[in-house]
């Protein structure tokens, strides 16, 4: 479904992701994870080019989306896009947040997109929510708001960009539970989250990324075991120790 080729990215001087290459198959999800500053997010925001790429080719369902031919609109709308920090229009409903996109990309109506934008709260457990701001409800509330407004377009791709790391500790759990329920239905995620027991639960492989470079990808059983790479043994031990 996404293969990134020899990937690599710079910031002015600084090299942020060195020649990747890694496949993700199709219905499978990969969580990615490895130290701060180590070019998780860059990565997984050059999959649906919020981010441009100096060196290499990622392909989506066999299209190269950094060619000049690729319209950035039509790419977006089969990759939904999951940010740490929501970002929900604070002047519109719930309801109307999650619409968002049926209006603009597909131009429908007000009345032709409010069914379905009530269908996707419905699934997410959020229907009583509909009609609130932002301000009124809570982040964990929010974050699956947004993740209903990503899926509504039915995409075959979702990212995830450290969609826990703004929550508070007791709203991580309705979150991490949507995401399980999403991960059962045949949509490919890529998800950047330091939350190892859902990495552990929910992951078909696990990519390991420091200082710009893939260096270690396993499946879970691998990933956690003993044997496994010294760099992803001292990542796990730290977060044992932090929590």
């Amino acid at each position: 479904m996404i293969e990134f080729q020899g990937v690599s990215k710079w910031f002015g001087a600084l090299k942020v992701i060195k020649n990747i290459s890694a496949t993700v198959d199709k219905g499978t999800t990969i969580v990615l994870c490895g130290p701060s500053g180590s070019g998780k997010s860059t990565l997984v925001r050059t999959v649906n080019r919020l981010e441009p790429i100096q060196e290499g080719t990622i392909t989506v369902g066999g299209t190269d989306i950094h060619a000049k031919s690729v319209n950035v609109n039509t790419l977006r709308t089969g990759i939904g896009f999951v940010f740490q920090q929501f970002n929900l229009f604070p002047h519109l409903s719930v309801v109307d947040n999650v619409m968002l996109p049926l209006r603009r990309l597909r131009q429908q109506s007000r009345k032709e997109a409010l069914p379905t934008a009530l269908l996707m709260l419905e699934r997410v457990g959020l229907a009583d929510k509909a009609n609130s701001l932002p301000a009124d409800i809570s982040g964990g509330q929010s974050q699956r708001v947004a993740i209903a407004r990503s899926l509504i377009l039915k995409p075959e791709v979702l990212i995830l960009d450290e969609p826990t790391s703004a929550l508070d500790p007791e709203m991580v759990g309705e979150v991490l539970k949507l995401l399980r329920q999403l991960s059962g239905e045949g949509i490919t995620m890529m998800c950047v989250t330091h939350e190892m027991g859902f990495a552990r639960e929910v992951a078909d492989r696990i990519w390991f990324l420091k200082s710009g470079e893939l260096t270690f990808d396993a499946k879970p059983e691998l990933f956690f075991s003993s044997e496994t790479h010294p760099d992803v043994r001292g990542f796990l031990s730290a977060i044992q120790k932090n929590h």
